[in-house]
C-alpha cells in the first residue's frame, strides 16, 4: 500500500509540524491544524482510515509526550494551548476514529486526567473564552465553543475505553452537575457537540449499559489498526520508515498530496 495521498498539499510533515510547534505553521503549508483536520474529516472510508493510521503511527507517542510535558505554553492559563492544545486537537481526531489510539490515550498516566481537571475548573468557560485565538489572514480562528465541544467529545471518546484507564480521574463524578448545566445552556448553540456530548457524558459517568458501550465501540472496529498486524502487513514498507519517528524536520517528501488550490 502506497503512502496516503493527503488533500490540498497536506502531508504527514505539515500535520505533525502544526500540532507540535504551536504557534508556528508548517513552512510548506501555513494552514492551522483545525483547518487541516477539517479537510481530513471530509474524507471517508478506507482512504481516511489509512491516513489516520499513518498519522498515529508517526506521531501518537510524540503527541502524548508533548501534551504531558512541562512546556511553559501548556501550563499558562492565558494561552489557548493550556485549555485546548493543537496536540490535543489532533489526538481527539485520531481517537474518534481509531480504537487503538483510544486505548493508548486511556493508558497514559496524565492526559485524560488533566483534561477532566481543566473541565472542573469553576471558571473554565470564562477563562477559555478569554484566551486570544489567532489565525493567518483570510482564515477565521477557531472559537470558544468549537474548542469546548471538542474537549467534551474527547472525554466521552476515551470513556468508551474506561476499562483501559490506568490513572483514573478521581473527581470525574463532580462533572455531572456541570454537564447537566452545559446541556441546557448550549442547547441552542450552533456547536451541537457541547450539548450532545454533555448529555452523553452524564450517562457514561453514571454507568452506561454494557451493550451500549459495545455498540459504540463497534462503530470504530472497522478502522485500520495503527501499528497492528493488519496495518503492518498492508503498509509495512512505508510504515517502518515513520513508526514513532515524531516530527522529522529535515524530511518532507512523504508522498505529498495535490498542490494547494
Amino acid at each position: 500500500m502506497a503512502p496516503p495521498n493527503f488533500p490540498q498539499g497536506m502531508s504527514l510533515h505539515s500535520i505533525g509540524y502544526v500540532a507540535l510547534k504551536f504557534p508556528s505553521l508548517a513552512p510548506e503549508l501555513p494552514v492551522p491544524l483545525g483547518n487541516q483536520v477539517g479537510l481530513l474529516q471530509r474524507i471517508s472510508g478506507e482512504k481516511q482510515a489509512q491516513m489516520i493510521a499513518q498519522i498515529s503511527s508517526q506521531y501518537l507517542k510524540a503527541l502524548l509526550d508533548y501534551q504531558s510535558s512541562d512546556d511553559p505554553i501548556l501550563n499558562d492559563q492565558s494561552s489557548p494551548q493550556y485549555w485546548f492544545s493543537t496536540a490535543l486537537c489532533l489526538l481527539n481526531f485520531l481517537a474518534s476514529s481509531n480504537p487503538d489510539v483510544c486505548i493508548r490515550v486511556a493508558k497514559h498516566e496524565k492526559v485524560f486526567k488533566d483534561v477532566v481537571d481543566k473541565l472542573l475548573d469553576p471558571d473554565v468557560e470564562t477563562k477559555m473564552r478569554g484566551v486570544p485565538r489567532t489565525a493567518p489572514p483570510g482564515i477565521p480562528p477557531a472559537g470558544f465553543e468549537e474548542d469546548f465541544g471538542t474537549l467534551l467529545q474527547f472525554v466521552s471518546t476515551i470513556l468508551l475505553y474506561s476499562d483501559h484507564i490506568t490513572v483514573p480521574a478521581p473527581r470525574l463524578a463532580e462533572l455531572i452537575p456541570k454537564l447537566q448545566s452545559w446541556k441546557r445552556t448550549y442547547k441552542n448553540s450552533r456547536v451541537k457537540t457541547i450539548s450532545n456530548a454533555s448529555d452523553r457524558l452524564v450517562g457514561q459517568i453514571q454507568g452506561m449499559d454494557a451493550l451500549m458501550i459495545a455498540g459504540m465501540r463497534q462503530m470504530q472496529a472497522s478502522a485500520l489498526r495503527y501499528c497492528g498486524r493488519e496495518h503492518q502487513k498492508k503498509d509495512w514498507k512505508h510504515h517502518k520508515l515513520i513508526c514513532e519517528k515524531g516530527l522529522i524536520e529535515e524530511e518532507r517528501d512523504e508522498g505529498d498530496g495535490d498542490e494547494v488550490e
